[in-house]
């Protein structure tokens, strides 16, 4: 895969294609940053409710070689990334405070954490509106089907508003060497620490980058399947 331009050039089973990408919408944008703040909030108890995980889990559909049923759909934890600027800094705090949970404990450094989420989404400038990532664990059938084609869908709904969105995007495997694969473990981590303190923060070999390509409207009502971009 490379990216030209604002085009991403893939190549699917020896057949290159084009895409021209694009930004997340306004709307998705704040409904992540906004919905993922007041969850974090209410860890912290700064404010009453339940926290809904709703922006961080999607429904990623990939294309398989079965004949009779050719998509395949799993469930991802799914995240927003900062600007390339900022990832060796705070992939390092990020690696720090997972260092100082090892230490101190995981109960006793959760504000510690959380606050340093907190303050990511509550500068949202920080963040790379060009991308998504997640974290490839298992390496089965969405593994193995984008190797051969590398297009996918993202499908995510919120179960407390209805709010409802797709993207169809373009899928890069980035490995260990790279700062990207460097924050988004490490924030990961972060929220999930290994108790083991033998398990690395590079354990997996790769983190995914989504490439938006198109987004659709799902919420149900009149304005469902409306094309976005």
């Amino acid at each position: 895969m490379r990216i030209e331009n604002g085009v991403a050039h893939i190549v699917v089973r020896g057949q290159e294609k084009s895409y021209r990408l694009h930004q997340l919408d306004d709307e998705f944008f704040r409904w992540q940053i906004q919905t993922r703040s007041k969850s974090l909030k209410i860890f912290l108890g700064l404010e009453k409710g339940v926290p809904n995980f709703s922006p961080h889990t999607v429904v990623m559909s990939t294309f398989s070689d079965e004949e009779e049923f050719p998509i395949n759909s799993c469930i991802k934890g799914l995240g927003l990334v900062p600007k390339q600027e900022h990832l060796e800094k705070l992939a390092g705090r990020a690696m720090e405070l997972i260092d100082l949970a090892r230490q101190r404990g995981i109960k006793e450094t959760m504000n510690e954490r959380i606050k340093f989420l907190l303050d990511l989404y509550e500068n949202p400038d920080i963040f790379d509106r060009n991308v998504l990532s997640s974290i490839e664990m298992f390496y089965k059938r969405s593994y193995k089907n984008v190797l051969k084609d590398p297009r996918a869908t993202l499908l995510f709904y919120d179960q407390m508003s209805g709010y409802s969105v797709m993207f169809n995007v373009v899928v890069e495997l980035v490995p260990r060497s790279d700062p990207f694969y460097s924050y988004v473990t490490a924030v990961h981590d972060l929220f999930h620490v290994p108790r083991d303190p033998s398990v690395r923060t590079d354990r997996y070999e790769y983190v995914y980058r989504f490439w938006p390509v198109e987004a659709y409207d799902k919420t149900p009502g009149p304005k469902a399947s409306t094309r976005i971009f």
